[in-house]
């Protein structure tokens, strides 16, 4: 959570809500004014006084269904100051969406950003340099400091290692992350957080994180 400081105003833009979002459901219990877009249900799942809700899609281009990250940004006025935080599970979309949005705009608004990353497959080579050129370009400002495998979709086996095409990734800026430890960071060796990772779907065991 953000550090008390003064009268700003936190915000979590929750892009991709469903049936049920208990993310965006915790992060308002935390205070944070949750944005949420979705234009494929009606409304939210959720009373909250912290929740509001837009039956919009967000797309790299506007239509009458969808708006850009950008008009997302502007039209709710997020403080490039606070504590602001970006959630998107958008089924594959998250790949146009960033290719088209300037990634500067991701470092002067939000402090952390979480994606569930979708179409990993690693048999569509064209695919996978593209993405791989997104994700590096995030990585320029943003590090990586957990991630999960979801284990609802297509499961690879390789080289005595387990892959899902589909992963949820967290990120922070890097520049708040050195204030806080510097630059000597380095990733855990292995394994899922007990209280923090679940399967997605419960009859099927979760995938081990393993680094090398």
């Amino acid at each position: 959570p953000p550090p008390p400081n003064d009268d700003r105003v936190n915000k979590a833009l929750s892009l991709g809500v469903s049936l049920r979002s208990p993310w965006d459901l915790e992060m308002a219990n935390l205070g944070y004014k949750v944005i949420e877009y979705d234009a494929s249900i009606e409304q939210s799942p959720y009373t909250h006084e912290n929740i509001s809700f837009h039956k919009l899609f967000i797309n790299a281009n506007k239509d009458e269904q969808s708006i850009t990250l950008k008009d997302a940004i502007e039209q709710n006025k997020l403080d490039e100051k606070a504590h602001n935080i970006l959630q998107i599970d958008i089924e594959y979309a998250e790949w146009e969406v960033l290719k088209y949005t300037d990634m500067n705009l991701l470092n002067q608004y939000f402090s952390q950003v979480i994606f569930e990353f979708h179409g990993l497959n690693p048999e569509e080579n064209d695919a996978v340099s593209e993405k791989l050129e997104i994700l590096h370009k995030l990585n320029e400002n943003f590090a990586s400091i957990h991630f999960h495998f979801n284990n609802h979709g297509k499961i690879f086996y390789s080289k005595g290692l387990f892959f899902s095409t589909t992963i949820e990734v967290s990120y922070v800026r890097k520049d708040i992350l050195e204030q806080q430890f510097g630059k000597n960071l380095v990733l855990r060796k292995s394994g899922n957080l007990k209280g923090l990772d679940y399967p997605v779907d419960v009859a099927v065991p979760e995938i081990p994180v393993l680094f090398e």
